[in-house]
């Protein structure tokens, strides 16, 4: 039995915080000056800035809550050097000066800035099919993915290239270029008209994200128009109204030599040119302990290339939600205590303290954005953790956020999932707690005034939940049944598609074994009823699809109530489905490929599938899994690392296969 979420990732995560060192590059790095760690400095919410961009929306804003900005660079030195206290006492304890008071080394940066702008050409008008994009959480905001379409191309990242293809119609499909990255890795794409971000990670002395914007007016040799640069790792980021939004975790300081801490300045470099954030574009919370990273939210015009930044001191994340005006950040929070007595975190390298796991914490903040300027203006905490981003949502100016935590309900410790509805200040307005003890949360979807969490132990409930009242949310119903979904896929006139397992519960205690690959189709009533209508198991133990986790893997063409999702077939062999203690065997992968299915109120109907093997289970090649899958007009696109295949809806023959370059 899997378990989502429990002491194995908390004890994960501590690790990775402790060491939190990474590193930045030399180059940066340009001269430096010894401080002594004081008190924090509290500062004022100063000039609510963007790289000094004006704009309405900086105007228009108001005060943020719980939101500072620094007023100058000694300010930011001072609040990063008293952070860094905790982690040289609990490390380093031989680095204190006599009078036992640490020092920090921060190192400083030179200021300067290149900005490029170039104009758009139109690109000639063609006839374009109706067509599939990215399957994405909130309409209207684009998610970066490796596979992106407009209708007329496909623009495929395999590992360490940007492949541009001319896909339809098919009969003419071929390459018309590459861009290629050796020894880097492409972690997404976006494009626009005439235009592809390339959003790209690079490892020399320290780890680069490059944000590089093509001119793709003449595909046959895309031109660069922009490379912003940051030291970090790469979170996720978003496109919305022209604009990409990227967010880039830097740290904030890290070890030297004999346990030396060197507070690093954030900096961006745009086209060579390096500058350092203006103290009015770095904010923090009032939780000032989790300042381990600058998480960076960099905005760059599709169209323009022009580039902004703005930075926030937060602890490690690796979700965001973002909606059509605002982007929310989150990371965790493990209390800890420090080695001086000090409550303190696992970023400022306390040590752990008994109640780590029971306390651990979702921190968010939330910065408007508009026209590519950003302005952090709230900050907020709720206890648990969340799942993924479908576990966040906003509504009507409201914020919704599921989590899990660790409980004791009835003197007994257990686990519990919970809902909460926070305000624009990120401020508590309302919660339904406990909604599953013992349960972990698999599945969550916000749709519109209602919401939708999966938990699962050993059955599935599936509860719906009423948000008509914000200040008084209500569970409207529980359907419980064997198996579970791990994906909801909201579909017209109130049904929802669940991917998951199916499951068959233990004879021996509150679990279940993983059975095939789940497809369930619920319908909701308007009084918040639901019935699954339908059903499709695919295999036996053992069959996966990269759906199950990975939203951008499922494909809905509404158009034609077509779903479309990659599958790695397993079967158990002979007639013996269970082994001798009785549980279900696993089975033998037997085929991988993309699945179509007709669903709609009557139910799931397979329509047919297509596989890039000639043979699965004899094939030496491995890099022909399909893993994305478009719709353009009446041919279905499947993409592996091996290549595009295309093949006709109407009866699932190959029409056209284009082989992808070999890369590293």
């Amino acid at each position: 039995m899997q378990f989502r979420f429990g002491i194995r990732e908390a004890a994960f995560f501590v690790i990775a915080m402790i060491v939190v060192a990474t590193g930045l590059s030399a180059p940066f790095l340009l001269g430096a000056k010894t401080i002594t760690v004081a008190p924090v400095i509290t500062t004022g919410t100063g000039p609510q800035g963007a790289d000094s961009q004006n704009s309405s929306l900086l105007s228009s804003s108001p005060p943020p809550r719980n939101v500072g900005a620094f007023k100058n660079y000694t300010q930011l030195e001072d609040f990063i050097a008293a952070n860094s206290k905790n982690v040289q006492q609990q490390n380093y304890p031989s680095s204190f000066n006599g009078n036992g008071v640490a020092t920090v080394t921060m190192m400083e940066t030179m200021s300067s800035s290149s900005m490029s702008e170039a104009s758009s050409t139109a690109a000639g008008s063609a006839s374009t099919p109706s067509y599939t994009g990215t399957n994405v959480q909130v309409a209207g905001v684009d998610e970066p993915d490796t596979v992106k379409t407009d209708g007329l191309h496909i623009f495929v990242a395999s590992v360490a290239a940007v492949t541009i293809i001319n896909a339809y119609p098919p009969t003419s499909a071929a390459i018309a270029s590459t861009l290629s990255y050796p020894n880097e890795q492409v972690l997404g794409i976006e494009i626009a008209p005439n235009r592809l971000a390339v959003i790209n990670q690079r490892n020399t002395n320290a780890t680069y994200i490059d944000l590089l914007l093509y001119d793709t007016t003449h595909l046959s040799s895309p031109k660069l128009m922009e490379n912003a640069s940051i030291a970090g790792n790469y979170v996720s980021a978003r496109l919305s109204d022209g604009y990409l939004y990227a967010i880039i975790q830097q740290p904030s300081f890290q070890y030297g030599p004999y346990g030396n801490l060197t507070g690093v300045m954030p900096v961006v470099t745009e086209n060579t040119a390096s500058r350092t954030l203006a103290p009015s574009s770095v904010f923090y919370t009032d939780n000032w302990a989790q300042i381990s990273y600058y998480t960076m939210v960099v905005s760059l015009s599709m169209t323009t290339g022009q580039e902004r930044t703005i930075s926030i001191l937060t602890g490690e994340s690796s979700t965001i939600y973002v909606s059509t005006s605002n982007i929310y950040v989150v990371y965790d929070i493990v209390p800890m205590m420090a080695a001086d007595g000090i409550p303190g975190d696992v970023y400022t390298g306390g040590m752990i303290s008994s109640d780590m796991v029971s306390g651990q914490n979702t921190s968010i903040f939330r910065a408007a954005y508009s026209n590519g300027v950003v302005v952090v203006q709230a900050a907020g905490e709720v206890p648990g953790t969340i799942l993924n981003q479908f576990s966040l949502d906003e509504y009507n100016g409201y914020f919704r956020v599921a989590t899990s935590r660790f409980a004791t309900i009835n003197n007994v410790a257990t686990t519990s999932d919970d809902v909460y509805v926070l305000n624009e200040n990120l401020s508590l307005v309302s919660s339904i707690k406990n909604i599953a003890p013992g349960e972990n949360i698999y599945a969550v979807r916000f749709v519109g005034d209602q919401g939708y969490v999966v938990t699962f132990q050993q059955v599935d409930p599936l509860f719906v939940i009423s948000f008509m009242n914000m200040t008084h949310p209500v569970i409207e119903s529980a359907l419980k049944m064997n198996g579970y979904s791990d994906y909801l896929q909201p579909l017209p006139g109130g049904y929802l598609l669940g991917i998951g397992k199916d499951t068959v519960p233990a004879s021996d205690g509150n679990y279940s074994y993983y059975l095939g690959l789940k497809m369930s189709l619920f319908k909701v009533y308007s009084n918040g009823s639901t019935t699954q209508i339908s059903k499709y198991v695919l295999g036996d133990r053992g069959t996966e699809s990269p759906a199950l986790t990975d939203h951008l893997a499922f494909t809905y063409d509404p158009t034609k109530n077509i779903t479309v999702i990659p599958v790695l077939l397993a079967q158990v062999s002979g007639n013996q489905s269970t082994g001798p203690n009785g549980y279900p065997l696993y089975g033998d992968p037997v085929y991988q490929g993309a699945y179509v299915f007709r669903v709609n109120s009557t139910g799931i109907v397979l329509l047919g599938r297509v596989t890039q093997y000639q043979n699965y289970a004899d094939s030496p090649v491995n890099n022909l899994d399909i893993y994305r899958t478009i719709i353009i007009g009446n041919y279905l696109y499947t993409i592996s690392q091996g290549e595009v295949m295309v093949s006709s809806l109407a009866d699932f023959s190959t029409v056209a296969t284009i082989s992808l370059p070999t890369t590293n």
